[in-house]
């Protein structure tokens, strides 16, 4: 059976590592055994994925995080050596650059890349096999001689679905009012990308000043004290605990069930659709939109997300909100779309059969010859690091402190 090292950007409980997981046990079907691997320093207080792996039965182990490429390519290879791995899988375009020279180095194992963000960089090598979450940039790096294929984040819509989900224990938990309708969010609570969505859901419940209406926010993250404070405001003024944080779940299927309305983005918002529930795709910077007949397929094209900028986005959401929660007719055509949608689109059997497909054409694909002809885009990478000062060059994507910056800055001549 060939064994795959996946190697992950982090170990915290975030949608790129959870679809990893999902894959992982999926692929086991079709003769691909997968090996997890992740930065140690990315290991949550609390609930982590862990905790997931263990439940799935995937072996997953955690590392640390090397300096450079150069003891970073080294680490690779003794990992992928000591798994036998046949294949290595990264996920992200941060990490990749270790593989490609250590483990994968002169063409010795096939490298496949999951990018599953918005853009993918021209330095990224374009000899290796590539899956991307959206159609647009299927459509974009269509000529790239290593190919390109679009695998969208995995739903399990047999787990994912609400109607084999109690939900009374959650609801009991949280000291919630099982009259109420249920605004749910399951995101991470970090500043990057995550919490201005949440902010704004917040504000927007605070406007609408129901009494029949809880916002529960399920996550954990760096802005996380902050947006408490700001929900325990907006509880202060309604009179009530109206916005409730439930923490960091491990398995939260019960918040999905107990939504009468979710808000998400990326993979939160595939998983919302499998479990039937009305969607608000939330972008990172005050967008929202309603998942329709209408919209269906330009959100699913630009994988449930936007970096659209909104002014003031909390009144537009507020009535989005109002207009769904009063209207049960329409909550239960939303709920049927999505159900179907999700069936079709991204259900984890589709997906997985899709990448061990990617795995098979890789292990035949790839060689010294395909290594080769990226050295060129090496060659660019170094260059830009070079540019950007030799600091950078050294130390690569390690988010270098003060002290190293400014020993940059005074090398770095007028």
């Amino acid at each position: 059976m060939p064994r795959v090292l996946v190697q992950l950007n982090s170990l915290g409980l975030g949608g790129t590592q959870l679809n990893a997981l999902d894959f992982a046990t999926e692929v086991a079907k079709w003769g691909y055994e997968s090996v997890l691997i992740g930065p140690a320093d990315t290991i949550p207080q609390g609930p982590s994925l862990f905790d997931v792996a263990a439940e799935r039965g995937i072996e997953l182990s955690s590392f640390v995080r090397p300096r450079t490429t150069l003891s970073g390519a080294r680490l690779m290879s003794e990992l992928a050596n000591r798994f036998n791995a046949d294949i290595v899988h990264v996920y992200g375009s941060w990490g990749y650059r270790s593989a490609w020279w250590g483990a994968c180095g002169l063409g010795r194992r096939p490298l496949v890349l999951t990018i599953y963000e918005m853009k993918v960089e021209e330095v990224t090598p374009k000899h290796t096999s590539l899956i991307v979450g959206t159609r647009y940039l299927e459509e974009e790096l269509a000529e790239r001689p290593g190919g390109v294929r679009l695998i969208s984040p995995p739903v399990d819509t047999s787990r994912d679905n609400a109607a084999i989900i109690p939900t009374t224990a959650f609801i009991r938990s949280l000291a919630l009012n099982p009259k109420n309708l249920r605004v749910v969010m399951i995101t991470r609570l970090d500043e990057e990308m995550k919490a201005s969505s949440v902010q704004t859901a917040i504000e927007a419940l605070g406007l609408m000043d129901r009494n029949d209406v809880d916002l529960v926010i399920v996550g954990t993250g760096t802005a996380e004290q902050r947006l408490r404070n700001l929900g325990d405001s907006v509880n202060l003024k309604m009179g009530r605990k109206a916005v409730v944080f439930a923490g960091s779940m491990a398995d939260p299927r019960e918040a999905y069930a107990a939504a009468h309305v979710m808000i998400g983005m990326g993979g939160s918002a595939a998983r919302t659709l499998s479990f039937g529930k009305p969607l608000i795709v939330a972008g990172e910077a005050g967008w929202f939109r309603l998942f329709t007949p209408a919209t269906s397929q330009e959100l699913f094209r630009s994988s449930f997300w936007s970096p659209e900028v909104v002014a003031n986005p909390a009144p537009p959401l507020a009535d989005m909100l109002g207009a769904i929660l009063d209207d049960e007719p329409l909550r239960e055509s939303l709920s049927a779309l999505g159900r179907s949608f999700a069936e079709t689109h991204f259900g984890l059997p589709a997906m997985a059969t899709k990448l061990a497909d990617t795995y098979s054409a890789a292990l035949v694909s790839f060689g010294p010859l395909a290594w080769t002809r990226d050295l060129s885009m090496e060659a660019v990478h170094v260059h830009r690091r070079l540019v950007a000062g030799p600091w950078t060059a050294i130390l690569p994507g390690t988010g270098l402190n003060k002290t190293l910056l400014q020993r940059r800055n005074q090398w770095r001549p007028e």
